[in-house]
């Protein structure tokens, strides 16, 4: 059941996705992100930008929430994280990886590769240190003054962070927290926006219905995914049984027939298992072979 008094804040997919694609906004929240770059004027703004492998297909592709050029040619990717799934990291990594090999054509050298800067900004703090700001580099393990030139910055936000006096970051964390903006400037337009997003019936409608359509999408996948869990499950138990059906028949024959070898035990246990079974016949020498020690 949706409420039909909802405030649909600057996290929402569809109102992100709306005052991103306003370059003024976009780059007031970008500069925010990053207070020791200097953003140069924005060139072009792709929602929902999607990222595969060039050279293979079958790769898992990424959709950026917003993928950002500058004038300069760098490239930003700004995510909205709005749920803890615990793997911030491999996600990061993805990501950027995903980001390079989008911008390097085959044969290019690898100097060519765009700076790139991936923000993600997240409702809840990923390493509970309480930072409102992580930066991200490569550094040597043991002299941090040596720092790997890869011209990649990865910047987490963590809107229930502290320990930040720059007045643009503080106001990008009350855009995430629905928090007012008292100030005059863009940030506080960003949040006028917004207002007016919410009191728009069309918008409001439309912010509904993608709502919706993402909580059946949710409940479609954990159903699949319970399913899958259940059966990924049934096969791992039949496992366990086939593995112990072996070292029983295995310890019984070696009782038998003490003198047998494991080509001999082998075939007689293909024999006593039937085709129904489920290791196949390196599992099943692999189990002999462990027994026989």
């Amino acid at each position: 059941m949706l409420d039909d008094n909802k405030f649909y804040g600057f996290t929402n997919d569809e109102i992100f996705g709306s005052i991103m694609q306003n370059k003024r906004f976009c780059k007031a929240i970008i500069q925010a992100a990053l207070p020791d770059v200097n953003v140069v004027s924005v060139e072009s703004i792709d929602a929902q930008k999607e990222l595969g492998t060039k050279s293979d297909k079958s790769s898992k592709s990424v959709r950026l929430d917003i993928a950002v050029k500058d004038q300069a040619g760098n490239f930003y990717d700004v995510e909205v994280q709005v749920n803890n799934n615990h793997d911030i990291g491999p996600r990061m990594r993805y990501y950027q990886s995903s980001m390079d090999r989008d911008t390097l054509d085959r044969g290019e050298p690898y100097t060519s590769l765009s700076r790139t800067y991936l923000i993600f900004l997240c409702a809840f703090d990923p390493f509970g240190r309480k930072k409102l700001r992580y930066s991200f580099h490569l550094y040597d393990d043991e002299d941090k003054s040596i720092q790997l030139q890869n011209n990649a910055e990865n910047i987490i936000i963590n809107s229930k962070g502290s320990g930040s006096y720059d007045a643009n970051l503080l106001n990008l964390q009350k855009l995430m927290n629905d928090d007012k903006i008292e100030s005059t400037g863009v940030f506080k337009e960003i949040q006028t926006q917004i207002q007016e997003y919410n009191d728009d019936p069309k918008r409001r409608n439309l912010m509904r219905t993608a709502e919706l359509r993402m909580k059946e999408e949710t409940a479609v996948a954990e159903k699949r995914g319970v399913e899958k869990g259940i059966e990924l499950g049934t096969k791992q138990e039949a496992r366990r049984k086939d593995q112990n059906t072996v070292k029983v028949l295995t310890a019984t024959i070696q009782d038998l027939r003490p003198e047998i070898n494991e080509s001999d035990l082998f075939k007689q246990i293909k024999r006593s298992v039937g085709p129904d079974f489920d290791l196949s016949e390196s599992d099943i020498r692999e189990i002999i072979h462990q027994n026989l020690k």
